[in-house]
């Protein structure tokens, strides 16, 4: 339990515990918000390709940008709190309030809801904000030039390091532990894929220029007289063989427009299908956990380069440029009651 304050010093620690408790809660209901899960991740992995194959035929670039990446720009805006709230660690170095911090991390789970992920996540940010206080404190006595940016900067990005090695392992686990994120790819290459040959079909239908193969033809109406066979197996034979003429018949009539629908294709249940008896795609799916990690870990490395970096080192010299005019204020009224006297 913390005891309340008897001076001035301990006051202003509450106070730099209360804004980064503020800050990290805030951090996690911006994550919350964004809807960013590592199912959404997966889902979003599987249908790359679809998205800016198929996206950028019915929208702008900027749209389809804005309607992909939307949720992923809110997760970011997380993170950099997150960063504004190290960057304030590494400046004003709290003393043992420091280790309370994981009590707004606790709220945040129970909030939130727990995960495997989450528990990570809150690890590694909890250790960050240890591992940031005294970083600030070297930067601080080094540093020569830049010195108000780079102590938040360089501590943060150093800090993060930390914190997006337990995100990794995170992801790893839970990629690993759990066979639904494996199912999910799988579902979501397939439809993926499905859309992309519809697409492609649809274009030549449009031309008019071409046909479906033969052996298309011949797939679609032993696909169908299956169905037929099991839904009505007291037929006899001749009255199947009436049925498979006129269905050629009939699909013969509608091959030209290509529309699979009138067909009876199933594109996604025939691209699934192959996905499965693939070696290569057995193959990626065994190293799915570790593809999908590291993709998360680069990702996050590349934003801490050119985001949460800089942001750090902005939010800090905001800080210290606060703190000198501050001091040099004090200092001042202590030059003229000196001289008043």
């Amino acid at each position: 339990m913390v005891n309340k304050p008897e001076n001035p010093e301990e006051l202003g620690e509450l106070l730099n515990f209360l804004f980064v408790s503020i800050l990290f809660f805030m951090g996690f209901c911006v994550l919350f918000l964004s809807g960013i899960t590592l199912s959404s991740l997966t889902i979003l992995q599987a249908r790359f390709l679809e998205i800016f194959a198929l996206g950028v035929l019915e929208n702008s670039i900027f749209e389809v940008i804005m309607n992909t990446f939307s949720g992923i720009f809110i997760a970011l805006l997380g993170f950099t709190i997150f960063c504004m709230g190290l960057s304030f660690l590494a400046v004003k170095k709290p003393g043992k309030m420091k280790y309370f911090l994981i009590a707004p991390i606790i709220c945040s789970g129970i909030l939130f809801n727990f995960s495997t992920m989450f528990l990570f996540l809150a690890m590694g940010l909890f250790l960050a904000s240890l591992y940031v206080i005294p970083l600030g404190e070297t930067y601080e006595q080094e540093l020569k030039k830049w010195k108000k940016f780079r102590i938040g900067s360089n501590a943060v990005s150093h800090a993060l390091l930390v914190m997006f090695i337990f995100v990794f392992i995170g992801s790893l686990v839970s990629f690993y532990t759990n066979d639904s994120y494996s199912q999910i790819y799988m579902e979501t290459t397939a439809e993926s894929l499905s859309n992309i040959i519809g697409g492609e079909i649809s274009n030549f239908a449009t031309g008019g220029d071409s046909k479906l193969s033969e052996g298309m033809i011949n797939k679609t109406v032993e696909d169908q007289m299956q169905k037929i066979r099991d839904e009505y197996p007291d037929l006899t034979e001749e009255q199947y063989s009436q049925i498979e003429v006129e269905l050629r018949i009939n699909i013969a009539e509608k091959a030209n427009s290509f529309e699979t629908s009138d067909l009876g294709i199933n594109i996604t249940e025939t691209v699934s299908n192959e996905l499965e008896n693939s070696a290569l795609i057995k193959s990626l799916l065994i190293w799915f956990p570790i593809m999908m990690s590291i993709t998360i870990w680069v990702s996050l490395e590349f934003f801490k380069s050119f985001l949460f970096a800089p942001s750090s080192g902005i939010f800090s010299y905001i800080l210290l440029s606060i703190s000198e005019v501050k001091l040099n204020k004090e200092q001042e009224i202590k030059t003229l009651k000196r001289l008043s006297q």
